[in-house]
């Protein structure tokens, strides 16, 4: 993937995430399915996992570091979770991810194939710059798609 289409992504995903603020409350807490998440736990859990990466990862995308593994997933998921679910409003949630994202925008603004293939070891995971934002692009679609699927449409960028 191109640095242009990554750009792309964040920029018609942040379309996707304002069109979240048009759901009604019984929409932002439909599960996904039986004992599922609901749509405002998995946006939480976007928030979380986009705040680590912004604070805890990026900034330390040198070449041939070695960066400590992930932090436990369920621990990070059930406070996303219990975030939506018991703290945050639906406004605060979306504008705290379109917050983060606007961050992402100003990186991705600095970025050049050069610093894309900076490459780095997380745990014992060899990856670079560009496969990890893939990654994240990646995880964006699966719940975008997870989302639209329960509320039985796509919602317009």
């Amino acid at each position: 993937m191109k640095l242009e289409e990554m750009k792309a992504h964040y920029t018609e995903f942040d379309g996707w995430i304002e069109s979240l603020k048009g759901l009604t409350d019984s929409e932002w807490n439909m599960p996904l399915g039986e004992g599922k998440w609901s749509v405002a736990a998995v946006v939480s859990h976007l928030l979380f996992w986009d705040q680590y990466s912004l604070k805890e990862r990026f900034p330390y995308f040198k070449e041939g570091a070695e960066l400590d593994s992930y932090p436990d997933f369920q621990i990070v998921n059930e406070r996303a979770r219990e975030y939506a679910e018991n703290t945050a409003t639906k406004e605060e949630i979306l504008d705290g991810l379109l917050a983060v994202r606007a961050e992402f925008h100003k990186m991705l603004d600095k970025l050049d194939d050069e610093k894309l293939a900076v490459a780095f070891k997380i745990s014992d995971h060899h990856m670079t710059t560009g496969t990890y934002i893939i990654d994240f692009i990646e995880h964006d679609l699966y719940h975008q798609k997870q989302v639209n699927a329960v509320l039985g449409r796509t919602l317009v960028k």
